[in-house]
């Protein structure tokens, strides 16, 4: 409920957050599609860790086509904020490591 409303009032963290609960059925049913929907709207706020949750929904086909190049993407954009999770992600994916 708290977070509905940090994402009703247009926090990029708050955006995040509610994707996070729809993607693992926290105080709701599971919704990738939804979860998806938060992550897109996070990231393009320029929220590194919806950039990352985004890529992560690409890189496996959750609650969209898996999307390789578009993972790829917004890794990078994550990355480039300093989220190392993403920079590690990003490295694996590229060099296959």
């Amino acid at each position: 409920e708290l977070y509905q409303k940090a994402a009703d009032l247009g926090s990029s963290p708050g955006i995040n957050s509610l994707g996070h609960c729809y993607q693992n059925g926290i105080g709701t049913d599971i919704d990738n599609k939804k979860a998806f929907e938060l992550y897109q709207k996070a990231a393009d706020l320029g929220n590194s860790s919806a950039q990352y949750n985004l890529a992560f929904m690409y890189e496996y086909g959750k609650g969209i086509v898996k999307n390789i190049d578009k993972a790829i993407y917004w890794y990078k954009k994550s990355a480039e904020q300093g989220l190392q999770v993403a920079q590690d992600k990003l490295e694996k994916l590229i060099n296959g490591k």
